[in-house]
């Protein structure tokens, strides 16, 4: 009996996690960024991009990203949400589901990390849709715009 409180108390944390982007929520920042020198389908040797918050631009790096079936350069906005201090937009991102307002508004691609910072991505390339690597996409603010 006490398992299946346990278990189902575990269900409804993850069903709540499903929906990071919600309707009501205001984003706490936005960002910009670009990659370049595709690799085959398999991903971008570089990508860099700004931060906006707080009223300041944090210019941030990008590892283990890449486009579905397209070898073409990226370049994406995006909102940021859940995001109370600087320092936890550094971290590990995957893959989330894109709440359904969003994704009405070209958003093609959400991803969170281990601090629960939540981003969701917009291309100016119509049907882009963003493949993040296996292991996690990697996003670190550059050193001194911390």
């Amino acid at each position: 009996m006490r398992l299946a409180c346990v278990a189902a108390v575990l269900i409804v944390l993850f069903e709540c996690a499903a929906i990071p982007l919600a309707h009501a929520q205001t984003p706490d920042a936005t960002l910009e960024f670009s990659a370049g020198s595709p690799a085959a389908g398999a991903g971008y040797t570089w990508a860099s991009g700004t931060l906006n918050y707080g009223g300041e631009a944090h210019p941030f790096r990008v590892n283990g990203l890449g486009v579905v079936d397209m070898d073409v350069p990226i370049e994406a906005i995006g909102v940021v949400y859940r995001l109370a201090r600087l320092q936890d937009f550094d971290g590990t991102y995957t893959e989330v589901e894109v709440d359904a307002e969003l994704a009405g508004q070209g958003y093609t691609g959400a991803l969170e990390n281990q601090h629960g910072v939540v981003i969701g991505l917009r291309s100016a390339i119509i049907g882009m849709q963003f493949n993040p690597s296996l292991i996690g996409v990697s996003i670190e603010l550059e050193p001194g715009s911390r």
